[in-house]
């Protein structure tokens, strides 16, 4: 979708999009039916399946938490897709006290309708896609059924899922509890639906804090390669710490070369990794889930894999179930990530080895391109904009496998002199108000409207 120029059309799409003015509805605070911290309480919120198009509504779940002699309002996203509304609650009011609280389980998400699938359907996606003519039409295939599985039991509901839908809602409860201005905050996926409300309902946002910051404006290649590169660069500096560390599993050895032979090894490994056959992209995965917590383990981990034992022993557990929920395929409908032929496969492969020459991809970000063939259509990128007039406050890591670094930097570039990019030297996702130093930026950003 082309980016409008013109004052005059956003604001018509505005009004026909954003919510009516209505009074405030009784949104039933009460007791929550789920595990919250002390003093949440939740409510439902009702609002229409389609924006565009008002009749049919849908009950969302929304939480509150209210502060003694309140400094204002935090609008807050959660991160996933996936996540709870309440979820960045207690890191909020820790770092940030004081601030009465609200947010929603976005829609096919929690308490919000979620989307369920076919579990032995989703099973079948590949973390990597396929790159023979054969197994990528066997992909498309299997993805008809599986899309056919999905549904949130809710009319109509499936084909509004995106960011912009959920942007709406937010702006609505706003309304609801009638606040008239608030402090917006995204972490991770939920820095896309902060970033889409900055868009459309700015005016009304006085800060903006998005952690771990998505970019909607990249291309799927571009997403694909600025991610594995991130990956990359975690096991880069995974192998300069085994080779200053004595206690490292692989101290002495080149980490790159255990990784490969880990690789080689794979289909010889007993049991399952989280219930997947082992297999190269499932060293790749091994290595993204826990390089970034803890590279003694993960050192350990690779030598085993190397040797052919499984470093991750099979639970047994109990009998699956035929369905589950599953939030991944809601970001199908914000971004052009399907893949469309195997000749695009290739070339993204092609693209991210060249990216990352040890781990040959992130598969967290090459498993959407999966799970999207066959999913809704979506328009182009589309880059971030604020209709705020204060700058948004970026957070990031210096090394993040799952956002990069180089996301907020290009974000940063999209909304100019309304950016403030602060990075934090550690490795992993989110945590960064954890850096004192950090939490100290945040907090003085958040106590002047002027740059920190």
């Amino acid at each position: 979708m082309a980016i409008l120029k013109a004052a005059v059309a956003a604001a018509m799409i505005t009004s026909v999009l954003a919510p009516a003015a209505h009074a405030a509805p009784d949104l039933g605070w009460g007791r929550c039916d789920k595990p919250v911290a002390e003093g949440v309480e939740c409510g439902t919120l009702t609002v229409p399946v389609d924006w565009a198009k008002p009749g049919e509504t849908v009950g969302l779940r929304v939480y509150r938490w209210k502060a003694g002699n309140s400094k204002g309002t935090i609008l807050s996203f959660p991160s996933g897709p996936g996540q709870p509304g309440d979820f960045t609650f207690g890191t909020l009011r820790r770092a940030l006290p004081g601030y009465d609280l609200i947010a929603l389980d976005p829609r096919g998400v929690g308490e919000s309708h979620p989307m369920t699938c076919d579990l032995a359907k989703s099973l079948k996606i590949p973390y990597v896609p396929p790159t023979d003519a054969k197994a990528f039409m066997r992909l498309e295939q299997d993805q008809k059924a599986f899309w056919a599985s999905c549904t949130t039991g809710v009319q109509g509901l499936d084909q509004h899922l995106d960011a912009y839908s959920t942007a709406n809602d937010a702006d609505a409860l706003r309304k609801a509890v009638g606040a008239g201005r608030v402090t917006v905050y995204g972490l991770s996926y939920g820095t896309l639906l902060g970033e889409r409300y900055l868009e459309r309902f700015g005016q009304h946002v006085d800060r903006s804090v998005l952690e771990g910051v998505m970019n909607p404006g990249q291309s799927r290649r571009e997403f694909m390669t600025t991610a594995a590169a991130g990956v990359e660069a975690v096991f880069t500096r995974f192998t300069a710490w085994c080779a200053e560390t004595p206690d490292c599993a692989l101290h002495g050895q080149d980490p790159a070369e255990v990784f490969r032979q880990a690789q080689r090894t794979a289909e010889k490994i007993p049991g399952t990794f989280f219930g997947f056959p082992w297999s190269e992209a499932m060293i790749t995965r091994y290595f993204e889930i826990f390089g970034p917590q803890d590279f003694a383990q993960t050192a350990k981990g690779l030598e085993d894999l190397a040797e052919g034992r499984n470093p991750t022993p099979d639970d047994p557990g109990g009998e699956l179930p035929e369905r589950f929920e599953y939030a991944d395929p809601n970001t199908c409908s914000d971004w052009p990530f399907a893949l469309k032929s195997v000749h695009e496969a290739r070339g993204d492969l092609a693209a991210t080895r060249k990216a990352a020459p040890v781990v040959g991809y992130s598969t967290n970000s090459s498993n959407y391109t999966s799970i999207c063939v066959g999913g809704p259509k979506t328009g182009r990128p589309k880059p971030v904009s604020s209709r705020s007039q204060h700058p948004t406050l970026l957070l990031s890591n210096t090394l993040d496998p799952a956002t990069p670094k180089i996301w907020a930097e290009q974000v940063q570039k999209q909304l100019g002199r309304k950016a403030i990019h602060v990075v934090t030297d550690r490795v992993g996702h989110g945590g960064g108000t954890d850096d004192p130093v950090t939490l100290k930026k945040l907090q003085d950003y958040m106590a002047s409207t002027t740059r920190p």
